[in-house]
């Protein structure tokens, strides 16, 4: 394909495997790389999401495979990769949009290892059991996409939040890193750090409407993305037009990364103020907002 023509799918004959595909990001990147012409097998743990996905590929025209697997476990990723190359071929495009805080918000001090190990095995861990089952063959056959998904929060800092940040800046080097040693062999390893998109972590920012008028000073792009947002730039490092980028971390948050910072509230640290939080002095009038704006 002449990506210059401007016309035609990016990923005519691609197959895509993608990781968490059952989250909004994820389901959104599905379908948008089915439409584009990839096969896309979708690997998650909730079968009614990975069932939801499968669906719409298909009654969009598409190719798709749906496996339910628990990927913090030893062995499920390279099934998956099996399971995919026997119903559609190699892997072409790999998405590793699987991640979790598992509401881990907190002092460090009042943290454990035990809590540490989980915010690894489900962040971290995936991106290099992944990586490690499909490069080998995206270096052999000379053409390779490997998108990472890691966090704003991985980049500039998340108060209370030390070791979730900790993998998600791991990310971010480990793609640095190997996006560098594979790149001579046609293979392109990116990540997007995200924020401010509505999907399931999130509870889809459904706050109330009272709370619709502080958006735009949350975001300079004025509104929540969705997550077709994400999966666009998911759709350009998984094609042809990104085959100049190496190693990158971009960030897909609607601008709050480049304007915004953390803020101390009465309750807690947030990166959604509230101005009329500042002049409040009885810290429990917080207790009736909703958790993400106090």
């Amino acid at each position: 394909m002449d990506v210059r023509s401007g016309s035609g799918a990016l990923l005519a004959d691609r197959v895509a495997l993608i990781t968490g595909g059952g989250g909004a990001i994820g389901a959104a990147s599905a379908e948008l790389l089915a439409a584009h012409g990839a096969a896309v097998v979708v690997v998650d743990l909730v079968e009614e999401r990975v069932d939801r996905v499968v669906d719409a590929v298909e009654e969009a025209g598409g190719r798709a495979l749906g496996i339910v697997a628990d990927l913090t476990l030893s062995g499920t990723i390279e099934d998956a990769v099996a399971h995919t190359e026997k119903t559609f071929g190699p892997v072409d495009v790999l998405v590793n949009a699987v991640g979790e805080h598992y509401a881990m918000a907190g002092p460090f001090e009042d943290s454990d290892e035990a809590g540490w190990d989980a915010l690894y095995r489900v962040n971290l861990l995936p991106v290099m059991r992944s990586c490690h089952a499909v490069v080998a063959g995206m270096k052999e056959r000379g053409w390779g996409r490997v998108v990472n998904f890691s966090s704003v929060e991985g980049i500039r800092a998340m108060p209370e939040g030390a070791p979730y940040t900790a993998f998600k800046a791991a990310i971010d080097g480990f793609t640095k890193s190997l996006a560098v040693e594979v790149a001579g062999a046609g293979v392109r390893v990116n990540a997007i750090a995200v924020d401010k998109t509505r999907a399931h972590q999130t509870n889809f920012y459904e706050l109330g409407e009272e709370y619709d008028r502080h958006v735009g000073v949350w975001i300079p792009a004025g509104r929540y993305a969705e997550g077709v947002d994400v999966a666009k730039v998911v759709l350009f490092l998984s094609s042809e037009l990104s085959d100049w980028v190496v190693g990158e971390t971009i960030a897909a948050d609607g601008g709050t990364l480049r304007a915004g910072g953390w803020y101390r509230t009465p309750a807690k640290w947030t990166n959604s103020p509230l101005l009329v939080q500042w002049f409040e002095d009885d810290p429990s009038i917080n207790a009736d907002r909703p958790r993400q704006v106090q």
